[in-house]
């Protein structure tokens, strides 16, 4: 078979390769994700000089033969497992990280057990930052189970990932299990100018969320199971050094995608210090009707709208955010309805404190509220066409809908609906006449 060019042996119960496959000299694809028998890669795998992929993705391999940097044309790399490696054998458990110096053509990177690599000495040229055609990249450490990883292991993966720099090129990142206590500093720096898709997965011991908000062409953001998260502040967006209100200094530019899920501590979310807040609000209303313009807001509990300088500088393309199993979150910050612009759905699942949903009047699209148990109010929310409850015991008030189009409605929402219901099909009716009944749907 010296012609073979693809092996595909993806989700089999292989449980070894022979050392024949050094033979399949123009083979460019070895595909062996999800084969959940194999442990162990022949050494003739450092043969296959023409080789353009080799996916090991959700496959339990430990031994690998030393000299990968031998694959010069090697492309997409997936499942790279880390080890200390051992100068003194050819089989080694797990690969070096200095071994992926020698690989210059790397578009795609996957890499697991990052734990059990050892920081380059602070002499040594960084390990990806001039490969510059990686555009995917993934850095992932083993879930621990049975007890937490000691200090000493978390200052370890600290640095590691800290001289896992990658290059100005990425476009996407996906990192998982980091248990270090600080994220590296260039995630969220502008060094990741071209970056567009950012996931973070079970980061849990990060007590700050990294400063991304001013990479410039992030598109999709999702933060899963963050736990040690209580509260979300300014440090998200960027620190801007004195240049906060700056008519130029734009925050999440390009992002049309938000989303948290899993967590579990978190309470609390705000893009500006509260002094800042109330700076503003003050500032607009004097503009607006002097001091009395102040009284008359407070009075009102009225968030008012950000001075001029500040007029889009927040969220300007986020089409939808989705806020899910985040349980102890109360609020959503009054900059969100001020800001985001573009916003076309927002999804809110399994929170237990957040009472209202709010003067969100760009909201354009769909809003969702399911087993949100806290829900009392949803109001002011003009162009909003489909409303989605469900699982919402105390949603006592929904008023100021005056786009919606479609209501769905959970059969455990049939009786407290009821309050609510015949007064936006009135409102309805008053703006849209007869012949358009809002749709109400079970």
């Amino acid at each position: 078979m010296i012609h073979l060019r693809l092996l595909d042996l993806d989700g089999t119960d292989i449980s070894h390769l022979p050392e024949s496959i050094g033979s399949l000299q123009n083979l460019q694809i070895l595909n062996l994700q999800r084969c959940k028998s194999l442990h162990r890669l022949p050494l003739a795998t450092t043969q296959l000089c023409n080789l353009r992929r080799l996916g090991l993705a959700g496959t339990p391999i430990n031994q690998v033969p030393k000299g990968i940097g031998r694959l010069k044309f090697l492309n997409d790399l997936e499942g790279f497992p880390i080890g200390g490696g051992n100068d003194n054998t050819k089989i080694q458990d797990g690969w070096n990280l200095e071994e992926l110096a020698y690989l210059p053509q790397l578009r795609q990177l996957g890499m697991i057990k990052l734990e059990r690599g050892t920081p380059r000495s602070s002499t040594d040229p960084f390990l990806l930052t001039e490969k510059k055609h990686l555009k995917v990249l993934n850095l992932d450490c083993t879930e621990q189970t049975d007890e937490a990883y000691s200090e000493e292991n978390a200052r370890n993966i600290e640095k590691i990932f800290e001289k896992l720099t990658p290059p100005h090129n990425l476009e996407d990142l996906f990192v998982g299990n980091f248990f270090g206590c600080r994220f590296p500093t260039w995630l969220g720096c502008t060094h990741l100018s071209s970056v567009k898709s950012v996931i973070l997965v079970d980061c849990k011991s990060c007590v700050h969320l990294p400063p991304i908000g001013q990479l410039p062409n992030l598109k999709y953001l999702r933060i899963n199971g963050a736990s040690a998260i209580t509260k979300i502040g300014p440090e998200f967006v960027g620190c801007w050094e004195g240049n906060l209100r700056s008519t130029e200094a734009v925050a999440f530019p390009k992002l049309e995608m938000l989303i948290f899920k899993e967590m579990p501590n978190w309470e609390e979310w705000s893009f500006v210090e509260e002094e800042e807040v109330q700076e503003e609000e003050a500032a607009a209303a004097a503009k607006e009707g002097g001091e009395d313009g102040i009284a008359a807001s407070k009075q009102k509990g009225e968030e008012a709208p950000s001075p001029t300088p500040r007029s889009s500088w927040l969220l300007p393309c986020l089409k939808q955010l989705q806020l899910v199993e985040c349980p102890k979150l109360r609020a959503l910050p009054p900059q969100l309805g001020q800001q985001a612009t573009n916003l076309k759905k927002l999804f809110i699942r399994d929170t237990r404190y957040l009472k209202t949903v709010e003067d969100l009047p760009f909201l354009s699209g769909c809003l969702l509220v399911e087993r949100c148990e806290g829900l009392e109010r949803i109001s002011n929310l003009p162009q909003v066409r489909e409303l989605r409850a469900g699982g919402c015991p105390n949603l006592r008030h929904v008023e100021e809908l005056g786009g919606l189009e479609q209501l769905w409605l959970s059969k455990n929402m049939q009786k407290i609906s009821s309050l609510w219901v015949p007064g936006l099909e009135e409102q309805h009716r008053q703006l849209h006449g007869d012949e358009h009944k809002l749709e109400v749907n079970e």
